[in-house]
């Protein structure tokens, strides 16, 4: 038996083991089922032939070091409108909405990894919003300590029509060898609004590869920001798919990366209806030998009329051994839009601002981090939320510090 089949079945006997462990009802048995025979028929990633894998290559990863484990999951939020759930405590209105959706957004089959997530799902949250409800700041903390961690995150937001949430989700896991594959699943409702805040501050050798994805009803908006400071790796898949006329998506990203830090962003922001509004923006601040990788994709379909979409990814090399690859895609099938721009820079941090702030007494790696905190606030300035755009801030400074 060769190695690859030995693997597959090693996937499959453990989701069927962790299946009756955690008592699934027979749905969720059939899609772990289910995952687990597409993790069997597919490979890792190849970087030769997959243009987002090009610069990762990790077809040689090993699996059988990871064993899937529960971790520390937090959820803090009290409002009215607002059900805020683990996957196992839900009641019956609840499992009826997971059952619905869950694999709805993220396919459970688009790769391995994420096959494997659902093969051997765990952690699952449910945030789930009334029609009307206006929902301040909901918190999932989530903590991963164990060296040999094979993690599985699933949040699902489901909104009703006319609401508004905003969802943050801080991801830490301890210094050893941990492998986590998150999901995130949108279901915006008509009219409603869904803010999500991924802050990833995971362990120095972690290895993260996330999904997130939505699709859009009509008149409705998503808005996402990702910071990264921590992680050995940090990769992630992100669609925004615009299906009804006068959705909207807003992708933002910060990167604070140091060390050989690896952090590798594949965004698809999708326009099918018409009227449909995009924007993104990801920035990304590199010292020592880190890198930062960036492939997105605006894709504007036949049918997506006044359409307007905005693409912009800035990279900042502090130091000579940093790296940074940027590649902005725009696929246009229709003549009748508003807007369709995008745009890459990469470069050092400005001499003369240096010199301007050392004239007046601020030590260079000072005045370094005062450029490094101005470029990534642009991003962090469009958090609207005073106290979380606070946190955000103090994580980012925290990085400096460490860095220093």
């Amino acid at each position: 038996m060769s190695s690859a089949v030995e693997q597959s079945t090693a996937i499959a006997d453990a989701s069927a083991r962790l299946s009756t462990q955690l008592a699934d009802p027979a749905w969720l048995a059939t899609l772990r089922a289910e995952a687990a025979a597409a993790a069997d028929a597919l490979a890792l990633p190849d970087s030769r032939r997959e243009r987002p894998w090009k610069y990762l290559d990790i077809s040689g990863m090993k699996l059988e070091p990871y064993t899937p484990t529960a971790g520390e999951t937090a959820l803090s939020a009290a409002a009215d409108g607002l059900t805020l759930t683990t996957f196992a405590a839900a009641d019956a209105s609840g499992q009826a909405v997971i059952q619905k959706y869950l694999g709805s957004r993220v396919d459970t089959r688009r790769s391995k990894l994420t096959a494997m997530h659902y093969a051997y799902l765990q952690d699952g949250v449910l945030v789930q919003t009334a029609a009307n409800a206006e929902v301040g700041n909901v918190k999932i903390t989530r903590q991963y300590p164990n060296a040999g961690t094979l993690a599985t995150p699933h949040t699902l937001i489901v909104t009703g029509p006319n609401s508004r949430v905003s969802v943050i989700e801080d991801f830490r896991s301890g210094e050893g060898d941990i492998l986590a594959l998150p999901a995130l699943e949108v279901v915006p409702g008509h009219g409603s609004q869904v803010r999500y805040t991924a802050l990833n501050r995971w362990g120095a050798a972690t290895r993260v590869f996330t999904d997130q994805s939505t699709i859009a009803e009509e008149e409705s908006a998503y808005i996402s920001l990702n910071v990264v400071t921590g992680g050995l790796v940090v990769k992630g898949y992100l669609q925004s798919t615009m299906l009804a006329r006068g959705s909207s998506s807003e992708m933002y990203g910060v990167t604070l990366g140091d060390g050989k830090q690896h952090v590798d962003f594949y965004t698809i922001q999708d326009h099918i209806g018409a009227d449909t509004r995009s924007d993104l923006l990801y920035k990304s601040a590199l010292k020592d030998e880190s890198r930062s990788v960036y492939y997105g994709l605006t894709r504007v379909g036949l049918h997506a009329r006044n359409s307007d979409a905005n693409q912009e990814q800035r990279n900042l090399l502090l130091s000579h051994g940093t790296r940074a690859d940027s590649d902005p895609v725009l696929e246009i099938l229709t003549s009748n839009i508003i807007r369709c721009s995008h745009g890459s820079t990469t470069g050092p941090v400005d001499e003369e601002q240096l010199y301007y702030l050392e004239a007046r007494g601020i030590p260079r790696e000072k005045g370094e981090d005062l450029l490094v905190r101005a470029f990534l606030g642009q991003v962090l300035d469009r958090v609207p939320d005073e106290a979380l755009r606070e946190e955000l801030e103090a994580v980012v400074d925290a990085k400096l510090e460490r860095r220093g």
